[in-house]
């Protein structure tokens, strides 16, 4: 068995990342590219922990142990199913469920290294690292009022090749009090700085666009240093008809239940006139989506976000009646600016 430090771990090529934590641990903050193959389940990690804090550290022990017997055959199973190459196993700080692990499968003549540190270890290093690989890159930033499509031209851009750094998507968030709507999971912060890390380090990129953001999206906050690098980059304000605005909002909530969006008012409520927010409700109530669209976004997003355009000064400002002639005007821009996509194949 090898113990390897992250860092040491990033110059390999062929190996396996294996969290040997929870289901739930590793839902929370894994590592990008690992697998979750468990010791002990949610439940099981409850119960010993129990027991440790109510009983004694030996009936703990003899509480995993028995556990993790009954586990083994299945554990086996999913590493020869799904591991290639050298066996990386880590945990929470590397100590004893990824060194048991990595004991046992070098003793059965795999290739077994652990992880120095687990999974604490990783998140300083990351955290620390992020600042040095952000580190002279340039940011073009894509400004407008809700429903002007920035995260559509996005989406177009990364698929026509530039390098996007999309955090709303990292974020699983689209800001705003309707910003979790539609989206599969609540994001946490320490998966959201691994994300961050993992696009900059596997792309290493002389520039990213990326949307004007907030300090926090959703319930997480983005790293001080590409928070400064949003305000640094060169800016793009982007205009568009409130029609083109409404057909957006309504295809991004297109999933949405009425029951969702009411949630997403009542957190408006606080911050309009109550009869303000009765009209709202009662938009919704009969389905005038449309028209309760377009009153958020004029009376209320409007002149929110007024506030933070206002505070740039912008390199180019491009107006357009549709998304393809959007796509087609920013790329105009960047190739003025010496930046150009490169084919995608899939």
């Amino acid at each position: 068995m090898i113990i390897v430090k992250y860092e040491d771990l990033l110059k390999e090529k062929n190996y396996t990342l294996i969290d040997v934590r929870t289901p739930k641990e590793f839902e929370e903050e894994g590592i990008p590219g690992a697998i979750n193959i468990p010791l002990l389940l949610d439940d099981e990690r409850i119960e010993v922990g129990t027991a440790y804090k109510k009983v004694s550290p030996e009936k703990a022990k003899e509480l995993g142990i028995e556990a993790i017997s009954k586990r083994l055959p299945e554990i086996f199973r999913e590493v020869q199913k799904r591991a290639k190459g050298r066996i990386v196993f880590y945990c929470a700080r590397g100590g004893m469920r990824s060194g048991s692990m990595s004991a046992l499968f070098c003793a059965l003549g795999y290739t077994t290294w652990k992880l120095d540190g687990g999974y604490r270890a990783y998140r300083q290093y990351i955290l620390q690292s992020t600042p040095t690989y952000n580190k002279n890159v340039k940011y073009f930033i894509l400004h407008g009022k809700t429903g002007i499509g920035k995260t559509k031209i996005l989406n177009a851009l990364e698929e026509k090749g530039y390098s996007v750094l999309d955090l709303e998507k990292m974020a699983d968030h689209k800001g705003s009090f309707f910003g979790g709507v539609c989206e599969s999971r609540e994001q946490s912060q320490k998966r959201f700085d691994s994300l961050i890390f993992d696009f900059l380090y596997k792309n290493k990129p002389d520039y990213v666009i990326a949307e004007s953001e907030s300090k926090r999206i959703g319930n997480v906050y983005v790293h001080e240093d590409i928070f400064k690098s949003l305000g640094e980059g060169i800016h793009i304000g982007l205009e568009t008809t409130i029609k083109n605005r409404i057909s957006v909002i309504n295809e991004d909530y297109a999933g949405a239940t009425a029951e969702e969006l009411q949630q997403c008012l009542d957190k408006v409520k606080r911050y309009v006139p109550k009869e303000i927010y009765e009209e709202y409700s009662q938009l919704l109530k009969n389905n005038e989506i449309d028209k309760l669209s377009e009153e958020l976004m004029v009376n209320y997003y409007d002149p929110l976000y007024q506030k933070s355009i206002d505070k740039y000064s912008y390199d180019s400002e491009i107006s357009y009646e549709t998304l393809e002639e959007g796509i087609e005007k920013v790329v105009g821009y960047l190739n003025e600016k010496g930046i150009f996509g490169k084919e995608v194949t899939i």
